[in-house]
């Protein structure tokens, strides 16, 4: 069975158990589980616990906290596509 490109796909979710073996797929697990991610809006650590959303832009993986004023922006954002 051919493993699929994550990156050329569209992902409307990710289950919370599926979420590690996604982010090392991208390469960002390990930045993930050591607090080296910031959220694309706000630049505030995330975290399993505040995790809203993530997305590919400009080749990088972006992060979304669930901070209102984010959540705003990336719904914004999303309209724009």
């Amino acid at each position: 069975m051919e493993e699929k490109d994550i990156k050329k796909e569209e992902l409307d979710f990710v289950y919370d158990d599926d979420l590690m073996p996604v982010f090392e797929k991208l390469g960002i697990k390990e930045d993930f589980i050591n607090g080296k991610l910031v959220c694309y809006y706000c630049n505030k650590k995330v975290t399993n616990e505040n995790l809203s959303a993530f997305f590919l832009e400009d080749g990088q993986i972006r992060l979304v906290c669930n901070e209102k004023d984010c959540s705003e922006k990336l719904g914004k954002r999303e309209q724009n596509l």
